[in-house]
């Protein structure tokens, strides 16, 4: 997508600015995001773009998708679009690209939001420079990179360790211990690094989004602190999930922290979850990850036996027999080059029957192939009217009549993220006996 396959470009009668997140769940740091995010772009509209049944650290949402839609409507966002579920559960470059991507091609929005560890004008200068270092990567990057992984790193610490490495070369070893430190500091937080895979993504693409970064206050993303008003969303799952089990975590004492970190609608919501014993994990699922992966391995050795495997695809052959559970079954695969959360997505793409034909329709269409409404403000009626009139991709609202209008690659990955809500709510369904519509049934979220 580039601009030259804009037509005449953002509406001007309007201003609307687009966001992309999580909501997993909802929380006063969100709430004021929302809050800054209108401040610093004027917006008329805040359009949300969020990650429906499985999230991008490959594992299930907290709560259902829809809950989590009417979470965002009721604190500050206009209009929810879910995020395809390959980009959803996809790396830090493909999340971002898909959800930049989808943003514009919707040819209303002005502005992209997001939150950045980046507390002064020259931290936020940096993470630009930065976003144009990944945006056009130079052939010395990707040297330094492969001796960082064979060294042992992380990718993602690898690759920051490349970038710091590569730059001080290019500035002839002349940048000082001050800026080493910064960019240190910058590309270790999660947050900064998809600030930085937003703006790449804008520049690859040649998209007309303005970005707008919102200095990030109170806990940091990996943070487990809820003794704040402004605790970070893991932080929040990590106090539910207490000893991997949401009954754990004492019904008077989850309250009074959630009275502390989110909305009171949202605690409400919550609080009914947790009575209901409505919270997913991952290890829900680990029953049938592990049927889907035995049906791979067989499928695999009746298949060409020269076949060339990954080393991750071997270590789960080889560690299948004392599958356990999902979480443990990934730590067991965990090494020094693979984190948790790449380790986590590989196994959910297996299980959601992520293939590489849907990976590649999802890439020719820059995992934005349509804007699938989840909710919206009926006060947001003119925004819609714009959308209708100004969107290059389709508008997706009631997907049983909608659907036949799609390409054949459009209605593929559609009814990958039907599939997707399907499994989930057949967890939450023998979980918990609540039963929910259908994605050919389910209404949308209107208030």
């Amino acid at each position: 997508m580039t601009n030259n396959q804009k037509d005449s470009g953002v509406s001007d009668t309007m201003n609307v600015t687009g966001i992309i997140a999580e909501y997993n769940p909802f929380h006063n740091g969100h709430a004021f995001h929302i809050e800054e995010t209108r401040k610093n772009t004027d917006a008329d509209y805040c359009i949300a773009v969020i990650s429906g049944s499985f999230v991008q650290r490959g594992a299930p949402a907290l709560v259902n998708k829809y809950d989590r839609t009417k979470m965002a409507l009721e604190h500050g966002i206009d209009l929810v679009i879910e995020l395809p579920v390959i980009a959803a559960t996809s790396s830090a470059e493909t999340f971002a690209q898909g959800g930049v991507c989808l943003l514009d091609s919707l040819g209303v929005v002005s502005h992209i939001s997001f939150g950045a560890e980046a507390n002064t004008t020259s931290d936020i200068d940096m993470l630009d420079k930065l976003a144009d270092f990944f945006a056009f990567e130079p052939p010395a990057f990707q040297k330094y990179l492969d001796l960082e992984l064979k060294s042992g790193c992380s990718f993602p610490a690898a690759r920051a360790k490349a970038a710091v490495l590569c730059l001080q070369q290019m500035a002839f070893d002349s940048m000082n211990t001050d800026t080493v430190a910064q960019l240190e500091r910058l590309l270790a937080s999660p947050n900064n690094i998809l600030a930085i895979e937003y703006m790449k993504a804008i520049r690859r693409q040649n998209l007309k989004l303005t970005p707008s970064v919102v200095t990030r206050n109170g806990a940091g993303y990996h943070d487990t602190d809820t003794d704040t008003e402004l605790a970070s969303a893991s932080a929040l799952r990590k106090f539910i999930f207490q000893d991997n089990s949401c009954q754990k975590a004492d019904s008077k004492v989850l309250n009074q922290m959630l009275t502390r970190t989110v909305p009171d609608s949202v605690r409400e919501l919550l609080l009914n979850a947790y009575k209901t014993h409505a919270f997913l994990q991952e290890d829900d699922f680990s029953d049938l990850l592990y049927y889907e992966l035995r049906r791979n391995f067989l499928r695999s050795a009746s298949s060409d036996p020269d076949t060339e495997c990954s080393d991750l695809e071997k270590r789960i052959a080889n560690n299948l027999e004392t599958f356990t559970c999902w979480s443990d079954f990934v730590s067991d695969l965990k090494t020094k080059n693979q984190t948790y959360t790449a380790i986590s997505r590989h196994l959910l793409h297996a299980f959601l029957g992520i293939d590489a034909e849907l990976l590649a329709a999802a890439k020719n269409c820059h995992y934005a192939p349509y804007a699938r409404i989840l909710g919206f403000r009926k006060d947001a009626s003119p925004l819609l009217k714009e959308l209708q009139e100004h969107s290059q991709i389709p508008l997706l609202r009631k997907i049983a009549k909608e659907r036949q209008s799609l390409t054949p690659e459009q209605q593929n990955l559609l009814d990958l993220d039907v599939y997707a809500t399907d499994l989930y709510n057949r967890i939450l369904f023998s979980k918990t006996g609540i039963q929910r519509k259908n994605e050919y049934r389910q209404p949308l979220i209107i208030l």
